[in-house]
């Protein structure tokens, strides 16, 4: 019998960043699964773009971004109400009869939901190193730590993030982020580029996903004045600041773009890239993005993250200084691109749905 998965995310549904969570329901649905998707963000946002408030997500399920109460960044009591918002609608979307109720929550900051929406399973997708980000509140750590504990399923996104939290939960199982391989393949064969990728003088170093405080500023700053000739492109939207902190003549910051539009972008890219820091934060986290690189076929440059050193070190180039970022770069384009492929330590997000299901209905 389908379920009905009432999911709480910290992620705004949206074509821009089309992540994990939106990857796993948009499946679920396709199942055929009753799928609710629930996320809080600003009023400002939700009142002036009506169009993005509601959303189909796979053949029949639905997903809402709800907005926040003024002031809930400040006051507890206007973050209690916009958690009520969400709960409200949640207990709704679980209502009636028929059907295994899962209550699937992204985040620990809607650990208070456990004890107000009725439910038969509750599901924790531990998908980042929450309480590492600096815009997360106070108490986040404590928070996740409690979720751990009580959640009936644990799913982590990674294996340096499933090892840190080993033994939290009797239940915990490794399933870092999937692919979706057919649409990332694309890239890999002829069509056309995204026009502002085109016009950029080559070659093209390229980086998609958010641009916030993972990326390495300064390590972007010392190859873009180490190789004045070539042009780094960042295509993804700005989290947590207004504009990029680096101004080199040859790095362009293009902005969010929609999910089904990348592999026009990835097309365009000489090499693809991973440019972030590794920290507290980043050494917990297996990008998704490395397989989608890898599928399209183009040489892929990061940085020493964890999990990509891991589970993708035979494929891709790994680099410790901004020198060793331009010398992998020169190998990356001297080797230039190849076919499709998808590397033996990923699955793609159907099979990663399939897997994630049977363990709940089996619960």
């Amino acid at each position: 019998m389908p379920c009905r998965i009432l999911c709480l995310s910290h992620l705004a549904w949206e074509e821009r960043l089309f992540q994990r969570p939106q990857q796993l329901m948009t499946r679920f649905a396709a199942q055929g699964h009753d799928v609710l998707y629930l996320a809080l963000y600003s009023s400002r946002r939700w009142l002036r773009s009506p169009a993005e408030r509601e959303h189909t997500v796979g053949p029949g399920g639905r997903a809402r971004n709800l907005p926040f109460v003024p002031l809930s960044g400040r006051s507890r009591l206007a973050f209690s109400l916009s958690s009520r918002l969400v709960e409200r609608h949640g207990r709704r979307h679980f209502a009636g009869t028929g059907g295994k109720r899962v209550l699937w929550l992204q985040h620990p900051s809607y650990l208070d939901a456990i004890a107000r929406i009725p439910h038969d399973v509750l599901v924790y997708d531990c998908m980042d190193p929450f309480g590492a980000f600096n815009a997360s509140a106070r108490g986040t750590a404590e928070q996740e730590r409690e979720l751990l504990g009580r959640a009936d399923v644990v799913f982590t996104g990674g294996r340096s993030l499933h090892r840190q939290r080993e033994g939290m939960n009797p239940r915990m199982h490794c399933f870092p982020s999937g692919i979706d391989f057919d649409h990332f393949a694309g890239a890999a064969g002829d069509g056309p580029v995204a026009p502002e990728i085109a016009r950029l003088k080559k070659p093209v170093l390229g980086y998609f996903g958010a641009v916030d405080e993972r990326i390495d500023w300064r390590l972007l700053r010392e190859v873009c004045a180490a190789r004045p000739e070539w042009s780094v492109a960042l295509v993804g939207p700005l989290v947590g600041m207004d504009r990029a902190p680096v101004a080199a003549p040859n790095l362009h910051v293009l902005g969010g773009r929609a999910f089904a539009d990348l592999p026009g972008y990835l097309r365009g890219f000489d090499v693809a890239t991973i440019p972030w820091l590794v920290n507290d934060l980043t050494r917990f986290m297996s990008p998704t993005k490395t397989p989608e690189y890898l599928a399209s076929g183009c040489p892929v440059v990061s940085t020493a993250v964890p999990d990509v050193v891991a589970d993708y070190g035979d494929a891709v180039g790994i680099a410790k200084t901004a020198e060793d970022f331009v010398a992998r770069c020169e190998d990356a384009l001297a080797r230039g691109k190849g076919p499709a492929r998808k590397p033996d330590a990923s699955k793609t997000w159907d099979e990663t749905a399939a897997e994630m299901m049977e363990i709940v209905e089996g619960l």
